[in-house]
């Protein structure tokens, strides 16, 4: 069974790694070439492209601080833990369902470096999935003391 010290590592790990996202849609979004393509876009369709990209980032930054900050709060059983732990836990799912259902396959399969980015960000988003969904198991009772 998990201990509380190894949940803690890996939200801590997470946090640093959801900090490191928000850091990285900077050079993603010049690499991609979004300011052009949002270009081409009607004037209220760019502002909204601009505005959620940003709040994207912003998401990110306010899921990971807490995980790195303070990841007691995911462990410490609590009804605010609760729904924070489920609430990321389900955001994380959508976002795997996204990954596999949504993005169309003809944009990363058969190309080295996009299927690659598409198996590892696979697993990125089943980890953070698994991490917040142990959290929701510990604050809903489900799983014990995690000490064993």
């Amino acid at each position: 069974m998990i201990n509380i010290q190894l949940l803690t590592l890996l939200l801590r790990a997470a946090g640093a790694g959801l900090l490191l996202l928000a850091l990285v849609h900077i050079p993603i979004a010049r690499h991609l070439k979004w300011r052009d393509d949002a270009a081409s876009l009607s004037p209220v369709n760019e502002a909204i492209f601009h505005v959620h990209a940003i709040f994207i980032g912003i998401i990110l930054v306010m899921m990971g601080l807490p995980c790195l900050v303070e990841p007691s709060v995911f462990v410490e059983r609590s009804r605010a833990g609760a729904w924070m732990s489920w609430s990321f836990a389900g955001f994380w799912l959508i976002r795997l369902h996204f990954q596999w259902f949504v993005y169309p396959a003809h944009l990363w399969r058969g190309k080295r470096l996009e299927t690659a980015l598409h198996v590892v960000f696979t697993l990125v988003w089943a980890a953070l999935t698994a991490v917040f969904s142990v959290c929701g198991m510990r604050q809903a009772g489900w799983i014990g003391s995690l000490d064993g």
